[in-house]
C-alpha cells in the first residue's frame, strides 16, 4: 500500500464527488454542498485547506430513493454504505472508494473504513423553535451514544474523558447501535418533509439550530465553484453558513483547523476486494 498525502486524499475525493455528480443528474436526483464543504466552496473556491472530507445533503425523499437505485459496486470501485444495506453504522450513507484504506487514531480496527464523501438526509422541522432545538437534543443524544460503541476507550481529546468513556461506552452497548439508529431516524421523520415550512440535517445535525432552513429557499438550487468545477448548493447558503460557523469568511485559529487524525492508504489493484 502506498501512503497518500493530503493533496492526493483531497483529488480522490473530489473524484468521488464529480462521480456521484454524474449519478445524481442522469437519475434525476436532488443534492447539495453542505457543511464544510460548502463553506470551502465559498471562502477558498474549494477544500478548506486542512479539510480531509466531502459533505452533502440531500432532501430526505431523494436520499431514500438513492439507497434504493444505487448499485451494490459503481464502477468496480464505488460502494455506498448504510445502515439500510447492513454495511455501515451511522444514520447516514457514505460514498467510499474501496481502493483505498483509512486508519484513524480514534476508532476501532474492527471497521473498515475507505476515503469517503458523506451524505446526509434532510428532513422537515417544526415551526417552533423549542421543538426544534428539543429534536436537536435528542438527537445529539443518540449520536453520543452510537459514536461510543465504536470508540476506542484508550484514545481521547481530554484526560477527563479518558476517565468516563469506558464507562459511558458500557452504557451504549448497552443500548445498542441499532436501537441507536432505529431512534435517529423515528425522530428525524417525526415532522413529515413535504409538509414542514423548514427542514435540516437532524440524524447528524452537529450544529443543531444553526441548521434550520426555510425549505422554500432550502429547494432552490443556486451553483457555487469547487476545485474548478460547477456544483449544487441551496440558495440559503449564506444564512445557514453563519447559523453555523458566524463569521464564516473570517479563518479560524490554527489550533480549530481540525481534520479526522487518519492515515490513508491506496491499495494495489491485486489488493482490492
Amino acid at each position: 500500500m502506498k501512503k497518500l498525502s493530503h493533496l492526493e486524499i483531497q483529488k480522490i475525493e473530489l473524484d468521488l464527488l464529480l462521480e456521484f455528480d454524474k449519478f445524481c443528474r442522469k437519475n434525476n436526483l436532488i443534492y447539495y454542498l453542505s457543511g464544510g464543504t460548502l463553506l470551502g466552496a465559498i471562502r477558498h473556491k474549494g477544500f478548506i485547506p486542512w479539510d480531509d472530507d466531502i459533505d452533502i445533503c440531500m432532501p430526505r425523499k431523494d436520499y431514500e430513493q438513492l439507497l434504493k437505485i444505487f448499485p451494490q459496486k459503481y464502477k468496480q470501485i464505488y460502494t455506498l454504505r448504510t445502515f439500510e444495506r447492513g454495511n455501515f453504522y451511522s444514520p447516514f450513507a457514505k460514498l467510499i472508494d474501496k481502493r483505498t484504506q483509512v486508519i484513524s487514531i480514534f476508532f476501532n480496527k474492527m471497521m473498515d473504513y475507505s476515503l469517503w464523501i458523506d451524505i446526509f438526509p434532510v428532513d422537515g422541522l417544526p415551526n417552533s423553535i423549542i421543538l426544534t432545538k428539543m429534536i436537536y437534543e435528542k438527537a445529539s443524544f443518540y449520536r453520543k451514544l452510537l459514536s461510543l460503541n465504536f470508540a476506542k476507550t484508550n484514545k481521547s481529546n481530554s484526560k477527563i474523558k479518558m476517565i468516563f468513556k469506558p464507562l459511558a461506552r458500557i452504557l451504549a452497548k448497552l443500548i445498542g447501535t441499532s436501537n441507536c439508529l432505529k431512534n435517529l431516524n423515528k425522530l428525524a421523520k417525526k415532522y413529515k418533509y413535504d409538509s414542514s415550512n423548514y427542514v435540516g440535517c437532524i440524524v447528524w445535525g452537529l450544529y443543531g439550530i444553526g441548521e434550520r432552513m426555510k425549505k422554500s429557499e432550502f429547494e432552490k438550487t443556486v451553483y457555487v465553484e469547487f476545485e474548478g468545477y460547477k456544483f449544487p448548493t441551496f440558495s440559503c447558503w449564506d444564512s445557514y453558513l453563519k447559523g453555523i460557523y458566524g463569521d464564516y469568511m473570517k479563518l479560524p485559529p490554527l489550533n480549530k483547523r481540525k481534520t479526522h487524525d487518519m492515515t490513508a492508504y491506496i491499495i494495489e489493484k491485486k489488493e482490492v476486494v
